[in-house]
This record gives structure tokens, C-alpha cells and sequence, in this order.
């Protein structure tokens, strides 16, 4: 996950990256990851399991910056 490239598909401000701890940790299986959800235009964070990652942002309705990214 680059935190740094928009995610085809989903609003061009979402941004999805694991959690450190997370990350190289061989005890958590790949699904119940933590991944860290931002949307860094509005500065609002959610974290997800990997499994649960939502198909995108949560207040993709009241936003007024939602843009698909290409």
C-alpha cells in the first residue's frame, strides 16, 4: 500500500497504509492486519482490519472534495 498514490477506484483523498506494528508481525494473520484509513484532505482516520476495509471512504455522501480516482 503506497500512502502516497491515490487508489483506483476509490476517492482520490482515501489513502490506505498497514500499521507498523502490524506489518512484519508473523503472529497476526494477513486478514486481521490493521490498516489505517485517512482521508488527508478533511484530516479524518479510521482503522480497519484488512479484511474490513471499507470499498470506500465512509463519508464518501457529505464530502464535497469526492473525486474517483482514475
Amino acid at each position: 500500500m503506497d500512502p502516497f498514490s491515490p487508489i483506483k477506484g476509490k476517492c482520490t483523498w482515501w489513502r490506505q497504509v498497514m500499521v507498523d506494528e502490524d506489518l512484519h508481525d508473523l503472529m497476526i494473520k494477513p486478514e486481521k492486519k490493521r490498516v489505517r484509513c485517512t482521508c488527508f484532505v478533511e484530516g479524518l482516520v479510521w482503522l480497519h482490519e484488512a479484511a474490513d476495509v471499507p470499498a470506500q471512504c465512509p463519508e464518501a455522501q457529505h464530502c464535497r472534495y469526492f473525486i474517483i480516482a482514475g
